[in-house]
């Protein structure tokens, strides 16, 4: 059988090994982690709502072939790829290197936080993109709590540890706030009143806040995150240890700051020996093929003729579409490029199905269809509703639905958990 080796463990890549017939192809997920991570709920395991194992889903668990003995999945980062000789270096924690072979390459590691040039970023500024960047948040988060509350100490330090700044107004830094006023206003109250009425959340965004958004949700977001006593600023940045809005020069001490901006192109994925767009993203063709053989999902490439947003969404269909694809080209007539794609698979579209965002307490913000056929807007309650609705069923396995509900129930019932280890 040929083998496809996946690189990576994000949305497109478990879609892909989820959907890809291990009867057809000996099936080899090469990542440095050995799970994928449903980000819409990662934002909730930052203050605890959520415990981070129950967003986190195992590879062997969205492909139980995995464990067949002509399959692998390999915790390792990749190197480099050669598409002359089909072979993908790579190298494990400990700095041991190895190479597979591949008939068939999926590169699906995706992006990494973008700094836009500024500095310090990377040094002081807490990404949210993997469940260890949560749980260093939340660990964060706690241990200033812990320290404002050290006798003699000085008011404006005191300030500083209880600021929390926000930079990004997308839906993940939406709800980054929505999750810190639940936080302050529940078990942050309860235990520390004190310390919750002086706690702060800034959030700052360069342009509009959820700017995919409709208008009129825009601002009800707005509305509802400033009643919950969210500061918005509308400011460019030049950071450093204090954030900077340019406009006016203001200095924002913080004692957490989460970057929640947009994203760019990964090292590897600019050492690789394919074409790049403008932003340094792969370049694919419409069948999302940089060169023979090898494909390209999710953030880490684009099509230069029609670039997609670095969404879940777009990624996951990728994925879908992509196995579609392998599993026809298998049983087709003739196994081979050509025939596989020309004839028995369309080219890649995309298809925007919505989008949706929290706002904090019991309210949301839900969006169906794209910018140009805009199908349903709806705000507030039945929107929340929806929009746990739509991500608990879209976990995958039971085991994860059932331990997010029970989480929800747990914090519902009982308060989130203040505990640091």
């Amino acid at each position: 059988r040929p083998r496809v080796v996946i690189l990576g463990s994000g949305w497109a890549a478990a879609r892909l090994v989820h959907d890809i017939d291990p009867k057809l192809y000996d099936i080899t997920v090469i990542s440095p982690r050995n799970h994928m991570v449903f980000t819409p709920l990662l934002a909730s395991t930052t203050v605890g709502t959520l415990e981070p194992r129950s967003v986190a889903v195992h590879m062997n668990d969205i492909q139980p072939a995995l464990s067949s003995p002509s399959n692998a999945l390999y915790i390792a980062e990749a190197q480099s790829v050669d598409p002359t000789s089909h072979t993908v270096t790579c190298q494990s924690a400990d700095g041991m290197s190895f190479a597979v072979s591949y008939d068939k390459l999926a590169i699906c590691t995706g992006s990494q936080g973008s700094t836009f040039g500024i500095p310090g970023v990377l040094e002081h500024a807490h990404f949210l993109r993997d469940v260890k960047q949560a749980e260093a948040i939340r660990q964060r988060l706690i241990e200033n709590l812990a320290l404002a509350g050290i006798p003699g100490r000085p008011l404006d330090e005191w300030q500083r540890l209880l600021h929390v700044v926000i930079v990004g107004g997308g839906p993940t830094g939406v709800e980054v706030a929505g999750e810190l006023t639940d936080f302050i206003s529940n078990e942050l109250r309860k235990l520390y009143p004190e310390r919750s009425r002086a706690m702060r959340v800034t959030l700052v965004e360069a342009r509009e806040l959820l700017g995919s958004f409709d208008a009129s949700l825009r601002e009800y977001a707005a509305r509802k995150l400033i009643r919950r006593g969210v500061v918005l600023r509308k400011a460019s940045l030049r950071g450093y240890r204090t954030v900077r809005p340019v406009q006016d020069g203001t200095v924002l001490p913080y004692g957490l700051c989460i970057w929640s901006t947009g994203v760019g192109p990964t090292p590897f994925t600019l050492s690789l020996p394919f074409a790049k767009t403008a932003v340094g993203r792969i370049a694919v063709d419409k069948f999302m093929r940089p060169v023979p053989h090898v494909y390209a999902l999710g953030d880490c490439c684009a099509n230069p003729d029609n670039p997609l947003p670095a969404l879940a969404q777009v990624a996951e269909q990728q994925g879908r579409y992509l196995a579609r694809v392998l599993n026809a080209a298998a049983k087709g007539p003739v196994y081979g490029e050509t025939t596989a794609v020309q004839q028995l698979a369309p080219e890649f579209r995309y298809r925007h199905l919505g989008s949706m965002a929290t706002v904090g307490g019991h309210s949301a913000v839900l969006e169906l269809g794209d910018a140009q056929r805009r199908q349903l807007s709806l705000a507030g309650f039945l929107s929340w509703v929806a929009w746990r609705s739509a991500y608990l069923t879209r976990l995958g396995s039971l085991p994860k639905r059932l331990a997010v509900a029970f989480d929800w129930t747990v914090t519902m019932l009982f308060g989130r958990d203040l505990s640091r280890w």
